[in-house]
């Protein structure tokens, strides 16, 4: 435990700086621009005026503290003192300046991996308890200091975007703390050393960074932006020492209510701001380490982040609230004591060498990652926009460790921040009910053990109960409710209110109460101790209303009887505004009545619905448990429109994924469907989902779709028509080639046929096609295989209509066989295959010879066999590569042969032909 709670850390510069220097890249994932962009659409010019307010703020706070620095020019705005950064943000109501302080303190150090050890984090990444991958992948944090990240350190490299303008402060406690910071949240994993230690929390997430200078007017511009980040992080804060007045400890002042301005204007933001690190030493020392919340710590929609040690006993610098109208504070807590991370030394620097290693600065980012990564396993469950911020609060708030006194405290807040325990209430939500419907009776069998509802309600004015959720308990674990919202910005605290002033800074009031149907029995949330009684547990409401001036409100039945109907009752204050306002309901606990296997979305069908032609659906499977899936059970059908819905006849036999349409099937409309199973846990059968309807299913082609795509050419030499298909058989030419279609049959059937031969006009005539066996690992080199002029003339008596075929092998076994075969529209009677090479070993001479083959003139093949480093492969060397050209002699005055690809077999073989050669010859021939 360290003695001097002045050398840790929590820097903080509250006032924004100039020019709205907003840079927008492209580092969000789709789904941020898919929130964003709807946000954005609907703030209309009340965007632009807040957007405006928040720069001029800015503008004034700058001009007033050059006024005060030109009166005062011994005074300096940034300085250091006993290795404390000190910095000028604003001029106080009195005149004189307020500071920020930013250092931390080297504490046992530990590691980044450590802490989030403590708040679970790694029960969402591979291998961990939850059976998922959710480290960070796709995801941005947004990231505010008062200096900027040595952006090229190895933990970093790669992962940061620093801002546009982003100047902020050189001093090496400023870069050394962004640094460290930004380490904590996306460092990288992989490292080995201290590296490996200062892994992230979200380690495969992305950070943008930008100084804090004009930090709420940056925060609102990417707020807005359609790649803005969902969450962010603010490790820094006012001095909170003797160097700010007394009433300003607690106070929700102009910093507070900025904030305030900037998150109820966004409904997919959340900042997360350390609690401070003066508890033992501060300019409010009466308060004995409470009543320390200054600025944005204080704000109602920011969560305030205190730390605690390894063993969750709270340390001896976080600060404590409450603020001066009773708002509990800080909210959460995690580690914050000896934690490893990035400094900006070197590109190989770490705290854990006897930097910075402690203090709130470093429990924030851990909070912040952590809620990154509940974002994404959110959004990647249910393929959904992200939480609302509110929502994100309650899940988080409402599954926190509860430490020190029972319930809510000004020390621990809701306690300490369990992302397994919220992710499991993520993995276990029921399918929402969406915003507008204010009532509604979840029925038992709906539940699946958690419920998170977005609602846009309006609850009657003086506690009337128009408005509820109904729902189940499981029994065996506690019931728990929790609703929260974004209040919007409250009346400011100024010099001119009385110290501690108690007046509610809350603008829309609500409560719950939760009613136990069967008994009537009442269950009412949790009152927050106040300023006055700030060390007192808290207490149970004992009425309606009884605890104003809160924006979050918990219920806890701890022992619900099973399977009873609860009654969640919606209430509005009479002081609150009568507008609509969003509220976000987490209940955990519910009932597990549905878990069975499910399909996401609407299963697809692939192909052309026609007869013949295959089709294929595809789905994508989801379990409440995570189980694998099973023998999921598909059918097609037929779909008939029957009223306002439509009949499905079941085809006999159509039970796999891929389904080909027969005669009886044209003229008919076709749906997939599937029904999920899923391997284990509840294995009962989900509920089955079908495609969307196909188009009639037409008569086949001619003949089918393969025609004319001949297995043994390569495709780059295929035209793109297929005459058959379209059953208007005839000629397509395609550079010096010409293909030509012959069909018959029709509807795709065994009397069905087709051709396509194909001509080239080279120096040796119409070409064939050539394919090789794939044994012993040959195959053609086809960059430097094809149909070329003869190296010789024929011998005599003899012909070669075709020209000669160059035929490359490679990559073969050295000293093993392989076979080729050339195919050609018609062979004459009495022809040979000749070689041209040394038939008599290397010291003969290159020359035409007759070589073995099986010549078959009806199926216009020849087929023989090369043996590598023998007779046929000129280099006579066992190497893999044979190179020989080879002819089809005919006797003199026979007719010439003419070219044919082969149709269909040997689908995977390697396939060569070159027409590139026989077109520059063609051309050069017509000019002579």
């Amino acid at each position: 435990m360290h003695t001097d709670p002045s050398h840790f850390l929590r820097s903080y510069r509250p006032w924004p700086m100039a020019h709205g220097r907003l840079t927008v890249v492209a580092l969000a994932t789709s789904m941020l621009f898919a929130v964003h962009l709807g946000h954005a659409q609907t703030q209309g010019g009340a965007s632009s005026d807040l957007a405006v307010e928040l720069q001029r703020r800015y503008e004034a706070q700058q001009a007033e503290i050059a006024r005060y620095l030109a009166a005062h020019p011994e005074v300096q705005r940034e300085v250091i003192r006993d290795g404390v950064l000190y910095r000028i943000v604003r001029i106080g109501a009195d005149g004189q300046p307020i500071y920020i302080k930013s250092k931390g303190s080297s504490v046992g150090a530990r590691s980044n991996v450590e802490s989030g050890q403590l708040i679970k984090a790694d029960s969402l990444y591979p291998g961990g308890s939850l059976g998922v991958n959710i480290t960070g992948q796709n995801m941005v944090a947004g990231i505010w200091e008062p200096g900027v990240p040595r952006a090229t350190h190895e933990l970093l490299s790669g992962k940061v975007t620093i801002e546009a303008n982003q100047l902020g402060s050189t001093t090496d406690s400023a870069r050394n703390h962004a640094t460290h910071v930004t380490g904590t949240i996306i460092g990288k994993a992989g490292l080995s050393g201290d590296g490996a230690s200062a892994q992230g929390i979200a380690y495969s997430a992305t950070s943008r960074n930008w100084d804090s200078d004009n930090d709420t007017a940056e925060m609102y511009a990417a707020g807005l932006a359609v790649n803005g980040p969902v969450v962010s992080n603010h490790s820094y804060g006012y001095a909170n020492d003797n160097t700010i007045p007394v009433w300003q400890f607690g106070a929700y002042d102009s910093e507070s209510r900025a904030w305030d301005q900037v998150i109820s204007s966004l409904p997919y933001y959340q900042p997360f701001v350390a609690a401070g690190n003066e508890q033992q030493s501060n300019g409010n020392p009466s308060k004995g380490g409470y009543d320390l919340m200054t600025g944005a710590s204080a704000a109602k929609n920011v969560v305030t982040v205190g730390a605690v040690n390894a063993d969750k006993t709270m340390s001896s610098y976080s600060n404590w609230g409450p603020t001066d109208d009773g708002r509990l504070k800080p909210e959460l807590v995690a580690r914050g004591t000896g934690i490893n991370s990035a400094t900006a030394a070197s590109d190989t620097s770490y705290s854990g060498s006897g930097a910075d290693s402690s203090g709130t600065s470093y429990a924030t980012p851990a909070v912040t990652a952590g809620a990154l990564l509940l974002q994404q396993y959110y959004r990647a469950r249910y393929e959904l926009s992200y939480m609302r911020s509110e929502t994100l609060r309650a899940l988080m708030f409402g599954t926190a460790e509860d430490l020190g006194r029972p319930g809510p405290d000004h020390q621990f807040g809701w306690g300490l921040l369990d992302v397994q325990k919220a992710a499991s209430v993520i993995k276990q939500r029921t399918t929402p009910q969406g915003f507008a419907s204010c009532t509604k009776d979840y029925l038992a069998s709906e539940l699946r053990g958690a419920v998170i509802d977005e609602l846009e309600v309006n609850p009657t004015n003086n506690g009337a109960a128009a408005c509820y959720r109904s729902l189940y308990a499981r029994g065996g674990v506690p019931l728990v409710i929790n609703v929260a919202w974004n209040d919007d910005a409250g009346p400011e605290q100024t010099a001119t209110n009385p110290v501690d002033d108690t007046s509610s800074r809350v603008i829309y009031n609500f409560d719950i109460e939760v009613y136990e149907v069967a008994t009537g029995n009442t269950y009412r949330p949790w009152k927050i101790p106040d300023m006055a009684h700030r060390t007192d547990n808290a207490t149970l409401s004992a009425a309606q209303f009884d605890d104003m001036g809160q924006n979050f409100k918990q219920v806890i039945i701890a022992n619900p009887v099973a399977n009873t109907e609860y009654r969640v009752m919606f209430r509005k204050h009479s002081s609150s505004p009568a507008a609509t306002k969003n509220l976000s309901l987490v209940v955990t606990g519910t009932s597990i009545s549905n878990a069975r296997a499910e399909i996401r979305g609407t299963p697809a069908v692939a192909g052309t619905p026609q007869v013949g032609q295959s089709l294929s659906g595809s789905y994508s499977y989801w379990d409440f448990e995570d189980d694998t899936e099973g023998s999921s059970t598909y059918r097609w059908v037929w779909v008939t429109p029957a009223g306002r819905g439509v009949t499905r006849t079941t085809i006999a036999g159509a039970t796999a994924r891929n389904y080909t349409p027969v005669g009886t099937d044209q003229g008919k409309v076709l749906q997939f469907c599937v029904t999920p199973v899923a391997a284990g846990g509840n294995t009962g059968a989900g509920t089955e989902v079908c495609s969307g309807s196909t188009t009639t299913v037409t008569a086949s082609a001619l003949v089918n779709a393969s025609c004319g795509s001949a297995a043994n050419v390569a495709s780059a030499f295929l035209p793109a028509a297929n005459l058959c298909s379209t059953g208007t058989a005839g000629a397509v030419s395609a550079g010096a080639s010409t293909w030509s279609w012959a069909c018959s049959g029709s509807g795709g059937g065994t009397a069905s046929a087709c051709s396509a031969p194909y001509s080239a006009v080279a120096v040796g005539g119409a070409v064939g096609a050539i394919q090789a066996a794939t044994s012993n690992n040959w195959q053609i080199r086809s960059a430097n295989s094809g149909f070329v002029s003869p190296p010789a003339a024929a011998p005599n008596n003899v012909t070669f209509p075709q020209g000669a075929t160059k035929v490359v092998l490679d990559s073969g076994t050295p000293g093993t066989s392989t076979t080729v075969t050339l195919r050609f529209s018609s062979i004459p009677a009495g022809a040979q295959l000749y070689k041209y090479g040394k038939e008599n070993g290397l010291g003969d001479v290159n020359k035409w010879f007759v070589y073995p083959a099986t010549i078959d003139t009806a199926a216009g093949t020849v087929t023989y066999t090369l043996t590598d480093g023998q007779k046929g492969d000129n280099d006579w060397t066992q190497n893999g590569v044979i190179d020989d050209p080879v002819a089809l002699g005919a006797p003199a005055g026979v007719a010439d042969v003419n070219g044919v690809p082969s149709l269909s077999e040997w689908g995977q073989i390697m396939l060569g032909l070159l027409l590139v050669a026989a077109s520059a010859l063609t051309w050069r021939r017509q000019r002579t």
